[in-house]
């Protein structure tokens, strides 16, 4: 009785080790494809990263600064080893509208905060353009101005310290996108979209130009409008640069008269929005993905540098997803 016993608990043991080498073997498998399908993402990265340099290099040497959606820093990008692969994707952050600029700083008033009346109108017809309901913007204006006056549609602390479990109003500038979920009101449909419409990320950013400008030659024809508050105007500003790029304000000037596009409009980018997925190469139908977001900052030499030695890439934002 007692060798049945011990067999018993031998074969319970020996079952359990085997189960727990099999677990693992299985996660350190795991680990390993997401780190190599990580290494695979950061290498697509590091390729848009050069695509960046030598796009502005090439046009320094042009004599140009401009940025658009024909070069080679907006094509699709494909990295591939013997092992992953890697699909990255880059688009301009200064062709959407940085919403941190819907409260701006009065040097005058010391530094006091005011809403940005023309950039809010401008928003809320970007909003009525993807059906979107124009009075979410007041609680964007709400999560990033410092005060606790509510505005008309908007919501403060007094709102969001209600809710279970309760949060605290930023009254700060948005770090990503994302956070737009924390605001009252929004929803992942609203952002991302779905089969019938577009999300809102893709039309607006956190970061951009110092002034506030957009590029006019990489904005969606929707951000446009809302800006010139012309559907048509807009049309037709996209279809001329589709056939020639904007090169300088007073291209623009020349080409759309009487709209003084230069008071809203750039025609150079120094953010952009990177997004690589990297994957095993594998026959299996689900193979294992890891997708980066970052958000990179072109620094420009300053006019008593070299170009070749100051021109960097920083990075703003990074989001690993697995």
């Amino acid at each position: 009785m007692l060798t049945l016993l011990v067999t018993i608990i031998l074969a319970v043991v020996v079952l359990e080790v085997n189960y727990l080498m099999r677990v693992h073997a299985t996660l350190s498998g795991n680990l390993v494809e997401s780190l190599r399908a990580e290494a695979a993402a950061q290498a697509g990265i590091e390729e848009a990263k050069a695509r960046l340099i030598n796009d502005f290099l090439a046009d320094t040497k042009k004599g140009e600064t401009k940025d658009s959606l024909d070069e080679t820093w907006a094509a699709e990008i494909e990295v591939e080893t013997k092992s992953a692969a890697a699909d990255v994707t880059v688009s301009d952050e200064t062709g959407k509208i940085n919403l941190n600029r819907l409260v701006k700083k009065l040097a005058a008033a010391g530094g006091a905060e005011t809403p940005n009346t023309s950039l809010i109108e401008s928003v809320k017809r970007l909003f009525e353009l993807l059906d979107l309901d124009p009075n979410l913007v007041d609680g964007i204006v709400d999560w990033i101005d410092e005060n606790d006056q509510e505005e008309p549609f908007g919501a403060e602390n007094s709102y969001y310290e209600s809710l279970s479990p309760p949060v605290k109003c930023k009254d700060g500038p948005l770090d990503s996108v994302d956070e737009l979920l924390f605001i009252k009101g929004f929803d992942p449909k609203i952002l991302y979209g779905d089969a019938e419409r577009p999300g809102l990320a893709g039309f607006v950013a956190v970061c951009g130009d110092e002034k506030g400008l957009i590029n006019i030659n990489t904005a969606d024809e929707k951000v446009v409008a809302a800006v010139v508050n012309s559907e048509s105007l807009a049309s037709t500003i996209v279809d001329d640069r589709e056939s020639s790029p904007f090169v300088n304000s007073g291209d623009m000037t020349a080409r759309v008269v009487g709209a003084n596009l230069p008071e809203k409009f750039t025609v150079a980018s120094s953010f952009f929005l990177v997004a690589s997925t990297g994957r095993i190469i594998s026959e299996s139908p689900a193979p294992r993905e890891v997708r980066i977001k970052t958000i990179l900052k072109r620094v420009q030499p300053e006019a008593t540098e070299t170009q070749t030695d100051t021109i960097r890439i920083d990075t703003a934002f990074w989001k690993v997803e697995r």
